[in-house]
């Protein structure tokens, strides 16, 4: 395992020096979302503007901006935004570590399992954008390390009611992903509540969540505006379709699509559910550790089925994002059942295969000046480990 681990963290580290070059060399974002919304919502949390949003010149100014004011710190600090989300990845990449320590995988296998997900086409492409998706990732995941590991003291409840404000905050889809959450831990989370507790959750999860929807109920009669849902008035933006009827409408566009983002671990969704009813059919007890971890992921699925997309094909593609929450799970219940089956090595290879297969890269011959050196580093550092 700690050789295909190196392989692993080899291929890794290359796109993590090609995407920080290719961040400093061209340092103005794109243009499309990152300036439609990202980058105005940011500017309005430094200059003061998000707190009486009466001239916000789009409705989709008005979006929760918690993540967003990460973005205004690289504004403050004049540092390109083109590294924003590469940022974003490199703490999403030690969040999936921690995630899979906590389910007990093993060191090599867990790094391994760490650079499948952050390697993906649907992560990379956007390692050069201003968005938020990725740092919904990393709350969502923070969010469920605290759940799994609960303790009966106010700094938790704080922490949680931070990770979990952040991830509401950051979009209105993660007030759907609370209810699965909800559900399978909720009878954890009653056992050691009490006020304190309570009032030392609330705080921060007001603070970095609530407001959102609180000021854009003052400001507009809607706490999710611009989106008309809940029978709140607001402006259709997606033109009424959903992911569930662009899959039933363009299957094989819409395959292409999650292909094209998640390669062979789009069949992680199969996997589970596969699993799932197995389990179910031959009568065995669900276990967390392998069962519930799959049936929150096709939870989060469902939800991903009933966020918006389109029959453009670049936007059925970039939908994609909003489920990674999802394959996140499945990918690490799939490393779970390999581990328990001893069969790592196999995974290992598949996650190999998957990382080699990247969108379209220039040629930068220069970068192993910086490659090379960084990668003998973490190699030793690997060795020194037992």
């Amino acid at each position: 395992m700690r050789i295909l681990a190196k392989v692993c963290l080899l291929i890794g580290l290359y796109y993590f020096t090609y995407f920080l070059y290719s961040s400093l060399q061209n340092t103005i974002p794109a243009l499309g979302d990152s300036w439609d919304y990202h980058i105005p919502i940011s500017q309005s949390i430094l200059n003061g503007s998000f707190i009486n949003p009466q001239n916000f010149k789009l409705p989709q100014w008005y979006y929760p901006g918690s993540s967003e004011a990460i973005n205004s710190v690289f504004i403050l600090l004049k540092i390109p935004l083109t590294l924003s989300n590469l940022f974003a990845i490199t703490v999403l990449f030690f969040a999936l570590l921690k995630l899979g320590a906590v389910f007990k995988l093993s060191k090599y296998f867990n790094i391994i399992f760490a650079l499948s997900f952050v390697t993906l086409n649907g992560i990379l492409r956007w390692a050069n954008a201003v968005g938020i998706d990725l740092w919904v990732a990393v709350f969502y995941v923070t969010t469920l390390i605290f759940l799994e590991k609960p303790k009966n003291e106010l700094k938790y409840f704080a922490l949680l009611g931070f990770f979990l404000g952040m991830l509401v905050g950051s979009k209105y889809s993660a007030v759907l992903l609370l209810l699965p959450l909800f559900i399978v831990y909720a009878k954890t989370l009653f056992k050691n509540i009490n006020l304190k507790k309570l009032i030392a959750f609330l705080i921060p999860f007001s603070i970095f969540g609530l407001f959102w929807y609180i000021r854009n109920y003052l400001a507009t009669g809607n706490p999710f505006y611009p989106l008309p849902i809940f029978g709140f008035k607001g402006i259709e933006i997606f033109q009424e379709l959903r992911v569930w009827n662009v899959a039933l409408l363009y299957p094989k566009a819409f395959f292409d699509a999650g292909f094209a983002e998640y390669k062979i671990w789009l069949f992680a969704l199969p996997f589970a559910l596969i699993w799932i009813v197995n389990r179910v059919y031959e009568k065995q007890k669900l276990t967390w550790h392998l069962d519930k971890i799959f049936i929150l992921g096709l939870l989060n699925f469902l939800i991903f089925l009933f966020l918006p997309s389109s029959k453009d094909p670049w936007i059925m593609v970039s939908s994609f994002r909003y489920s990674y929450p999802t394959y996140i799970l499945l990918i690490l219940g799939v490393f779970l059942v390999a581990q328990n089956n001893k069969r790592e090595e196999i995974i290992g290879y598949i996650t190999i295969a998957g990382m080699i297969m990247v969108t379209s890269m220039s040629y930068h011959p220069k970068l192993i000046l910086f490659y090379l050196p960084l990668a003998i580093v973490i190699y030793n550092f690997l060795d020194q480990q037992k």
